[in-house]
């Protein structure tokens, strides 16, 4: 037996990671929309944008979601002006969630997807497709198109409650339905006994830049 004396403190585990995948492709993961999301992301598009990207893959494959505040400051570096969710409650009242032209990109996008992307992913993956901004690759996402609040209660305990339903820019509910890709592509790797993962070993990552390939050379 062995006694360990542990302190316990606030663990951050990154929600964002990137880099070139050659001399003009780059590639940035969002593994889930959480506080910090935001500034995450906009470190890595900026290091990016200085080693010279001119296209990009976004990866939303296994994002179960988060924050919709966090989703949308992030499409808001992204799109131009315009809605880019919205959401409606029972009573059918809705709010609008939108980008402005302040911030945009303006380079050959593609999106990651598969059959665990959901939530506030799903709203990233809605979005850029309705805005025609890119291709989305992969498998059909998860299909979760509900807006849930959590209410603590007296006792310690909480329950999860179903507040309203999400719609992409052009008016879709994707609950329990998900988002098709523009090209479907069931997932492989070059690699049979990997001892890390490598992006360029992976099907979904080549076929990526390979259609990012075609647009910068048209």
């Amino acid at each position: 037996e062995h006694t360990i004396e542990i302190t316990r403190e606030e663990v951050i585990v990154p929600s964002v990671s990137h880099r070139m995948l050659d001399d003009k492709i780059g590639y940035i993961r969002i593994s889930s929309f959480v506080n910090g999301t935001q500034k995450d992301f906009e470190d890595a598009l900026a290091d990016l944008q200085g080693q010279g990207m001119q296209g990009i893959v976004f990866d939303m494959r296994d994002n179960g979601g988060g924050m919709v505040d966090s989703v949308v400051a992030i499409l808001d570096d992204i799109l131009p002006a315009g809605t880019v969710v919205y959401t409606m409650d029972k009573s059918g009242k809705r709010e609008d969630y939108t980008s402005d032209d302040a911030k945009k990109i303006d380079i050959p996008v593609t999106v990651l997807v598969n059959e665990n992307t959901a939530s506030a992913a799903e709203i990233f993956t809605g979005a850029i497709r309705d805005f025609n901004y890119g291709t989305i690759i992969g498998t059909n996402t998860f299909g979760k198109g509900i807006v849930q609040s959590t209410v603590p209660l007296s006792d310690g305990s909480a329950v999860k409650i179903t507040v309203a339903t999400y719609y992409t820019p052009s008016g879709e509910c994707i609950h329990e339905k998900g988002i098709k890709p523009d090209i479907e592509l069931e997932f492989s790797y070059a690699d049979e006994n990997p001892t890390e993962y490598d992006e360029l070993k992976d099907n979904q990552v080549q076929k990526a830049m390979e259609v990012l390939g075609e647009k910068l050379a048209d």
